[in-house]
């Protein structure tokens, strides 16, 4: 699809909103109150929507559910500026590339605790919609509140909270590939104690022939209390255990029947706070995160042969702890002020061998790897009120790692309201992601690490607006964003002991976001397109195709687009409808020698879901209801990575029942 019917396509798309506007205006309201909602993540406290100078979107878990929507990963595809990818199969590694930005660019978060690993990266392929309540997405950078690796973004997770009597629900799915899924939740509470917990369980055969299966096992909960007035406070745990079996090398070639990825991760955090006086409130969160990842390959594939046999083992562990203590103050109605310290550790242990034999000859390398960084960060940051037209906010924070020394960010941004409806907003800033571990402390004959690396880092600015109408039913925003990437870390060969990476490259990503949205008491409809054009500025020392100098970044669209609506016209039905419009981008294919880059084309992808209501929620009586999903529909054939088919076709059906 070239770029002429890629525009075609969305104008397609005007006629029939404008076919649905007019049956919207005429409905009556769902209510006669309209609340502003209200997140957490821009400011890492509760505020209204309005008030928020960066671009934010939330993705409820009522949402979620009514979708079918089982992964975070899923749910990204529809953020505006965000392209999701994934290596092969289910499980298959699956990255985040937001606004154009590196996909070790975007802050991690579940329940404030930070999952990333050291140097930004994050596996979305693990990260599952178990007991979530929402999903918080800040675009933008954000190094003033969460520190290291929210360059060009936040991806935040929260867990359900317990509210009112005590309510349970199971969920189970099956369908294509040998898809399994398994989904319990239960959730009670008061005003002093409350409480949720969940279970999970995804499991599939995989789309390869052989050596495709996946499982993930999840368990979450959360623990929120309040002992007076003055006091509140929650503690949530989440647990992950998941195998991954995939046969593909690094081209996407199916050739290995026994290689194998385990790994299981561990998010715990509290978040306390007590009211010290009227206007001033003291928090402390602790988080932790730990995680394992464990590869193994015994030499029984099929690529065994020849006389040729290869066996790898790896197996990393990694800490993530940290202390938070912040104090907000609010001297007089409309100003908020926050002041905090921040310590936190990292640490990260690998071990790995790999063993050959051909012909007569045997060989073994064994490698171990553990090191520790720590970083001591303070932050001040302002919010000012002025009536309910308009907002300010402000916030610089220094940290000091004991790797790289110190950095500092700030950022600051405003929102207005300069007639009724019509809002603008506009914020800049700066933020920086860390070196990994590798690139600060690698030592072996080939790769050797740098402790005095400079963390990459980004300069970035947005202007927006936001237009309601029909009677606050109708909503269309547009964003226009720029960024500049500097310092980026290369592999640079060098003399025996020197360090093999430098701060070298540099790169632009600017963009467009436009999102329509309309809703009534029996459908909505969404709409967003995202124009977004990246640049290498400076290739550095990369001769690769990866990286070329002039050329835009590797697997970020130029062009996307989505249509989405919900019915509610049939009593007793809910259905679905997704339409996602992802234009060409370049990737680079290593199955020839040398690499090459190549182009993959457009690709449109239609989702379907609805739900059928059997029996209603009475006294004594269960919620049932039948579920029904088709992921793409059309059956179109695609590659969000060369030599890594896209999914086929596949049907899903199941039963939800509720207490």
């Amino acid at each position: 699809m070239n770029a002429r019917r890629f525009r075609i396509s969305l104008l397609r798309l005007l006629p029939a909103l404008a076919l649905v506007a007019p049956a919207l205006s005429a409905q009556q309201p769902l209510d006669t109150v309209q609340l502003s909602p209200v997140v957490v993540t821009p400011a890492r406290r509760p505020m209204g929507s309005e008030r928020v100078t960066q671009a934010t979107t939330t993705i409820t878990g009522a949402e979620l559910r009514d979708r079918g929507i089982a992964y975070v990963a899923e749910a990204l595809r529809d953020v505006p500026g965000a392209e999701v990818v994934q290596v092969g199969s289910f499980g298959g590694v699956t990255s985040l590339f937001l606004r154009g930005g590196n996909s070790n660019y975007v802050k991690v978060l579940v329940d404030g605790v930070a999952v990333n690993q050291a140097g930004g990266a994050f596996d979305f392929a693990d990260l599952t919609t178990a007991n979530v309540d929402r999903i918080e997405i800040v675009r933008g950078p954000a190094s003033v509140v969460y520190g290291s690796d929210a360059v060009s973004g936040v991806v935040q997770v929260f867990t359900r909270r317990g509210a009112g009597p005590a309510r349970a629900s199971l969920v189970s799915e099956a369908g294509t590939f040998g898809t399994t899924s398994v989904d319990a939740t239960a959730a009670a509470g008061t005003r002093r104690l409350a409480a949720s917990g969940g279970f999970q369980h995804l499991g599939s055969d995989g789309t390869y022939p052989f050596n495709s299966r996946y499982s993930n096992a999840t368990a979450s909960g959360r623990v929120d209390f309040a002992p007076d007035s003055r006091t509140d406070g929650s503690v949530t745990l989440r647990y992950t255990d998941r195998t991954y079996r995939f046969p593909t090398d690094g081209t996407g070639a199916a050739t290995d029947s026994n290689q194998v990825s385990r790994g299981h991760s561990t998010v715990a955090g509290l978040d306390a706070g007590h009211r010290l006086s009227s206007t001033v409130q003291a928090r402390l969160a602790l988080a932790l995160h730990a995680g394992r990842d464990a590869f193994d390959d015994d030499p029984d594939g099929p690529a065994d042969t020849a006389g040729f046999a290869f066996a790898s083992t790896r197996d990393a562990r990694t800490w993530r702890r940290s202390a938070d203590a912040r104090v907000i103050a609010v001297p007089r109605p409309g100003l908020t002020l926050t002041g905090g310290v921040t310590l936190e550790g990292e640490h990260e242990r690998q071990t790995s061998m790999t063993a050959s034999n051909f012909g007569d000859g045997a060989t073994e390398e064994a490698d171990s790897f553990a090191h520790s960084r720590s970083t001591t960060a303070a932050y001040v940051q302002s919010s000012l009120a002025l009536a309910r037209r308009a907002s300010l906010d402000a916030g610089v924070r220094l940290d000091d790692n004991s790797a790289f020394g110190t950095f500092v960010t700030g950022r600051a941004g405003a929102s207005i309201e300069l007639v009724a409806n019509l809002r603008f907003r506009a914020s800049a800033g700066n933020a920086f992601k860390a070196p990994t571990f590798s690139e600060n402390f690698a030592s072996s004959p080939f790769e050797v690490g740098d402790p005095n690396l400079k963390p990459e880092h980004t300069t970035s600015w947005e202007l927006g607006a936001e237009q309601r109408f029909l009677r606050q039913r109708a909503t269309v925003s547009v964003t226009w964003f720029d960024q500049r990437f500097r310092d980026l870390i290369q592999y640079s060969p060098a003399a025996p002991g020197e360090p093999t990476y430098a701060n070298l490259a540099a790169a632009s990503s600017h963009g467009l976001e436009f999102g329509l949205g309309i809703r009534s008491a029996i459908v909505g409809v969404s709409a967003q397109y995202t124009w977004v054009a990246t640049r290498v500025t400076d290739a550095g020392a990369s001769q690769s195709p990866v990286f070329l100098e002039g050329s835009p970044l590797i697997r970020r669209p130029a062009h996307s687009a989505r249509l989405g609506v919900e019915m509610t016209a049939i009593p007793r039905v809910r259905a679905f409808a997704n339409l996602r419009i992802t234009g060409r981008r370049d990737d680079v294919d290593f199955r020839p020698f040398p690499a090459e880059r190549v182009t993959l084309p457009a690709v449109a992808i239609v989702d379907l879901a609805a739900e059928l209501d059997l029996l209603r929620r009475g006294a004594g009586r269960p919620d049932i209801a039948l579920r029904f999903q088709v992921r793409n529909l059309l059956d179109r054939k695609y590659e969000t990575i060369v030599g890594f088919p896209g999914r086929h076709r596949a049907f899903l059906a199941g039963v939800r029942a509720g207490l």
